[in-house]
């Protein structure tokens, strides 16, 4: 099968940009934190990091046990968005972009001739070098080639760093083989053990398996069907897909683990997910809050979470009556250290009945002015006094499959 996809995915992307800015920290290892505390853990590691064994969700005292030179460096997202739209930028200028798929993985369709090796190397090499003309001499890539997207990222994961892989027909399916079963996407710890249930313990196996079988494993003939085909290296369009959730949460800085702080943080991350489901013309049917407690030891830690339904909406007041309520129930002898919350059963607004009730459309009204300020003036301008104080909390944060908002209206 023809080369049709190219898969671009930028090494070590958040500790690559903070080398990138600081030339000090280049050839050093890096961790790059959420905020600034012991008790936090790195959201990226550099690759002189990741030789120690330092990776993404490794706590901090555990990265200085590992690697005792480490730098801690705090997330800085704006500039990891500045620097993802200048790689586009970078990329645009050889190739056109497919699908971005996340904050530092694209892909790109290849037509024509661009479809035989030799050219697909001549076009990795260009855009290799036009993201270090206009992103830096430090961003490096890895770039796949296949005829599957799924098969393009997976070449691209087998040469890191600044790596080149090229899946023809020549090496399907063997080029694969010395792969492991969990470095295919999708296929995590949980799927593997499934997989090893029904007597699939390599990849030549998962290759090989027909059909039939990778139903049985999946639970799901659409499922099964699907992966035989991208096993093999077809074509097969992706699913139309509707938004389940709009969710936010916020490991706490260590002044801010008290109970009036844990709730100022939870009432701003209500107001931002208030603000993208209007931003997203979406209506919530449920409202879950949740939050970890700390305990003596890590282990000790607990989790706690509610939910409740409520009326189809989308404006601030209404959520955030509704997160106040679920709040009471928390837990009150331990101290916060991370708040979350999920807003679910998402209808699009053409599917909602809007309420019928005029204290629920003052509501909605009185949201949409809040947007509509805050978009013209500055981010949280306007708010209602449950976050007050809180202004500055909770910044936006980085997100590996959707790139940071800043919209005025929900930042």
């Amino acid at each position: 099968m023809p080369l049709r996809h190219l898969f671009i995915d930028m090494n070590s992307f958040f500790a690559s940009v903070e080398q990138q800015d600081d030339p000090t920290l280049r050839y050093r290892p890096v961790a790059v934190i959420p905020t600034d505390a012991p008790t936090t853990a790195c959201i990226a590691a550099s690759y002189e990091a990741k030789a120690f064994g330092v990776k993404t969700g490794t706590p901090v005292w555990e990265a200085r046990k590992l690697c005792p030179k480490i730098v801690f460096v705090v997330a800085d997202h704006r500039r990891y968005v500045i620097m993802h739209n200048r790689i586009l930028a970078a990329v645009r200028s050889v190739i056109p972009i497919e699908s971005v798929l996340s904050i530092d993985e694209m892909s790109c369709r290849l037509m024509g001739d661009e479809r035989t090796p030799e050219k697909v190397v001549t076009i990795a090499k260009q855009i290799k070098r036009a993201i270090r003309e206009l992103a830096g001499d430090y961003m490096r890539c890895s770039i796949g080639a296949g005829p599957s997207v799924l098969l393009a990222k997976v070449a691209a994961d087998m040469k890191k760093p600044d790596g080149l892989t090229t899946l023809t027909d020549a090496d399907l399916p063997h080029a694969l083989h010395r792969l492991e079963l969990t470095d295919f996407p999708g296929v995590g710890p949980r799927m593997e053990k499934r997989l090893k249930l029904h007597g699939i313990f390599t990849v030549s196996q998962f290759c090989e398996a027909p059909a039939k079988t990778l139903a049985d494993v999946w639970g799901s003939k659409i499922h099964g069907e699907r992966w035989f085909r991208l096993l093999h290296g077809e074509e097969v369009a992706s699913a139309p897909t509707r938004r389940q959730t709009v969710s936010h949460s916020h490991v706490l800085p260590p002044e801010l683990r008290t109970d009036a702080g844990s709730y100022g943080v939870l009432m701003r991350l209500v107001h931002k997910a208030a603000a993208r489901l209007r931003k997203i013309d979406y209506w919530c049917g449920a409202v879950s809050v949740g939050a970890s407690f700390l305990g003596a030891e890590p282990r000790d830690s607990v989790w706690w979470e509610e939910s409740v339904r409520v009326p189809r909406c989308q404006d601030t007041p209404a959520l955030v009556a509704a997160a106040g309520r679920l709040w009471e129930r928390r837990i009150r002898d331990r101290t916060p250290f991370k708040v979350g919350m999920v807003l679910s059963e998402l209808v699009p607004a053409r599917s909602a009945t809007p309420s019928l009730f005029d204290e629920d459309r003052q509501g909605e009204d009185i949201s949409h002015a809040m947007d509509t300020v805050n978009a013209e003036f500055g981010a949280s301008v306007v708010y209602l006094g449950a976050m007050f104080g809180m202004r500055d909390a909770a910044p936006s944060r980085i997100a590996f499959t959707n790139i940071p908002d800043f919209d005025r209206r929900v930042s």
